[in-house]
């Protein structure tokens, strides 16, 4: 991991459209899959011999599995395509060239989105990976070209909670003062300055100090903002990425699908480097991979072997989420810790889930049955695109029958009554008429359903 600031070294380029450029040459060299391995993983110190300390003691280093992180390799795919669209971002921002200091120039950047179900560790995982660079690289020389510029590698903010476009811009302001020491909140953010404003403000200065990527996290509370307020704050993204060619990730949870998809604009422009999905894990080899990184960290007294049953058992009662993978392992040690057992079974990991994981359990038990509308009531954990809130009829059109009452309708001078034909029932796609020939024994709901304008759970 990299210091926070530092001082531009340029290194030789092997793709040519990379050579003379002083942003990207002085960015970290691009790395192999497995230098990308060794430099995300996070294994924390371990002792066999903390195995014989006091349960209390032996309580809280059951913490450290919280550190341990092991890559997958949805991962390196992150990692390449936050590697790419950082360096494509600056290709036509060459600040050497005369079209950059004219500002004019055809933006290369690109965006992507990355959605993935609650726990899954999306954000620890960019964190990881954007700590592979330097945030701020320090410029003053280019090969005898004196060249005196703040070069800001990314920058990530977090979506406010209720999604408005200010609380964004002035978290924009707040981090670039606490890593560049300027005064951009104070000049902008606390004064009278209109949303507009600070929205042309952001922009020139994510364009002044360089900023190769913007990172958006929680994405899905722009479903909270008022009325026109998440189109706008997507425009403005486009814009970013349209006009000075800065690069945006957007993350969060399958809640913000309905909001990235409104339009094809915006979800194009999502889907630059292709959206990437971090669906909970199936019972492979990733998962595999995952449940052996942290099983040996065992503070029991009596160590327990690994064995098939064991993962299925883990598997089955978190579904394949990581969070809940790891914080179960850790409760079923904490239990056999505190209860004497001091050994991990498949029971007394099914006892601590149904003990501890009580708020996660009508969500979990959701994703067991497989059920897609029992997973839809939960839209963090639901990853599919189906639209529940709408419903077409798939066949026979029917009359719907109209009211007795005339409506009334309010204009500027005067009331309106509008007045409407009752239509009597006769047709045979008429409701009512299906309705009043039900069969015995049958109810209205068992008529609409046997024609087809019903559907139930398990026909979707």
């Amino acid at each position: 991991m990299l210091d926070l600031i530092h001082n531009a070294q340029y290194k030789e380029q092997i793709i040519s459209e990379y050579k003379g450029n002083p942003f990207i040459e002085a960015l970290p060299q691009i790395t192999s899959s497995e230098e990308v391995v060794s430099k995300l993983a996070n294994f924390p110190p371990y002792n066999k011999e903390e195995r014989q300390l006091d349960n209390q003691y032996r309580a809280h280093l059951v913490g450290r599995l919280y550190d341990v992180f092991q890559p997958l390799m949805i991962h390196l795919d992150l990692e390449s395509r936050i590697s790419r669209v950082i360096r494509q971002g600056y290709v036509a921002r060459n600040v050497l060239e005369k079209s950059f200091v004219s500002n004019n120039y055809r933006s290369t950047a690109g965006s992507f989105t990355l959605l993935g179900v609650s726990g899954m560790g999306k954000t620890t995982v960019v964190n990881r990976i954007l700590s592979m660079y330097p945030q701020v690289i320090v410029h003053s020389k280019y090969k005898d070209i004196p060249l005196s510029r703040y070069q800001v590698v990314y920058l990530r903010l977090e979506c406010s909670y209720d999604g408005s476009i200010k609380g964004l811009c002035l978290s924009f302001f707040s981090k670039v003062d606490e890593i560049l020491g300027t005064d951009y909140y104070s000049r902008f953010g606390s004064g009278k300055l209109s949303v507009d404003n600070m929205l042309v403000a952001m922009s020139n200065i994510a364009k002044n100090i360089s900023l190769g990527l913007l990172v958006i996290d929680e994405i899905q509370n722009l479903s909270k903002s008022k009325s026109g307020g998440a189109d706008r704050m997507l425009n403005f993204f486009v814009t970013l990425v349209n006009t000075i060619g800065l690069p945006v990730l957007l993350i969060g949870t399958p809640e913000a699908m309905g909001v990235l998809q409104g339009k094809f604009r915006q979800a194009r422009r999502g889907s630059g480097q292709g959206d990437l999905v971090f669906e909970r894990l199936d019972n492979d080899i990733n998962f595999k991979l995952l449940v052996n990184a942290i099983w040996g960290y065992q503070w029991t007294k009596r160590p327990t072997a690994l064995t098939d049953e064991l993962i299925d058992t883990l598997y089955d009662q978190s579904q394949g989420i990581i969070d809940i993978t790891v914080k179960l392992y850790a409760l079923a040690q904490t239990k056999a810790i505190s209860s004497g057992v001091e050994i991990i079974t498949p029971e007394l990991i099914k006892q601590v889930a149904d003990e501890s994981l009580r708020l996660v359990k009508p969500m979990l038990n959701a994703l067991r049955t497989g059920n897609v509308m029992e997973v839809a009531r939960y839209p963090d954990i639901y990853t599919g695109n189906i639209d529940i809130s709408y419903e077409l009829p798939n066949r026979n059109r029917f009359i719907i029958p109209t009211t007795s009452r005339p409506s009334v309708v309010e204009n500027n001078e005067k009331q309106i009554k509008v007045k409407t034909k009752k239509i009597p029932p006769s047709a045979e796609n008429d409701i009512r008429v299906m309705v009043q020939n039900k069969g015995e024994g049958l109810t209205a709901y068992d008529i609409l359903k046997n024609h087809g304008l019903i559907k139930g759970f398990e026909v979707i």
